[in-house]
């Protein structure tokens, strides 16, 4: 029994890991009409298994109740996620949704672990905090770059409506809307894998988030906020094919939040 906990929770991580993997190279097809395959939810259903048993087993091993743990609540919640979705999935079409339910299982899965855990500096993994910042600022590079193509998309497709394109001598060099559209959601395409890998070994510094305060504290709820707006972005283009206007929107105001964390970095280090 002491062993199963552990084995399950790195089963776990894995195979969720996996099915995210799965949903996302779906929406890297960009296909709604064609029917999705089978893997993503067959390996969600397998990590959900798996993660079942490690709260059970952690839960015997430590002799808590899982309901009354925010350690054993957080990998509930979810478990639970998991299982809605799995069982809503076919009935309502929502495959897509499981590029977002995929990572947040595994997000919740690993920052259970650390919640709870006492930590100090020498004991934090610091090759997984290099790999982390560097998934992070790569990653804002790319949606640095969706977000100036997005913006001048607005722009142009603002004056195009005003009619106001046509009298520039330069409109003939400027890039379609289609182009600039394409290169946009490419780009996110791109980032929201860094993003993603950068909100789940997040997790793993829970507790540092909670010892550090509310500037901490900010940066992450803000991470998750630019997680989710540019999730959102994807997945409705996928569902229903959002372009444009409204994509270009969406999209800077994710960088909107990327940026507001750097400037809580910027705040916190020249207050330092």
């Amino acid at each position: 029994m002491p062993e199963l906990a552990p084995i399950a929770f790195y089963l776990g991580v894995v195979t969720y890991s996996a099915a995210a993997t799965v949903f996302f190279l779906d929406l890297l097809k960009g296909d709604a009409g064609k029917t999705p395959g089978p893997f993503g939810p067959r390996l969600l259903m397998l990590g959900g298994a798996i993660h079942a048993v490690h709260v059970v087993a952690a839960s015997l091993l430590s002799n808590v109740c899982p309901v009354e743990s925010l350690h054993f609540g957080l990998s509930l919640s979810a478990l639970g996620a998991v299982v809605a979705y799995l069982l809503l999935r076919a009935r309502l079409r929502l495959h897509a949704l499981g590029a977002i339910v995929a990572p947040l299982a595994l997000t919740f899965l690993i920052g259970a672990q650390f919640v709870a855990a006492p930590r100090t500096d020498a004991e934090l993994p610091r090759g997984l905090l290099a790999f982390h910042i560097a998934a992070n600022l790569i990653g804002l590079g790319v949606f640095l770059v969706a977000g100036g193509s997005s913006a001048l998309y607005v722009l142009l497709e603002r004056r195009l409506r005003q009619k106001k394109l046509g009298l520039s001598p330069t409109s003939s060099r400027l890039p379609p809307l289609d182009a600039l559209d394409r290169a946009a959601h490419r780009l996110l395409l791109a980032g929201f894998p860094l993003l993603t890998f950068g909100v789940v070994t997040g997790a793993v510094f829970t507790q540092r988030v909670v010892e550090d305060g509310s500037a901490a504290l900010i940066r992450t709820v803000l991470g998750y906020a630019t997680w989710g707006l540019l999730a959102a972005v994807l997945l409705l283009r996928q569902i229903i094919g959002l372009r444009g206007r409204r994509a270009a929107y969406g999209t800077l105001a994710g960088v909107a939040c990327v940026l507001v964390v750097l400037l809580v970095y910027a705040i916190r280090g020249a207050g330092a």
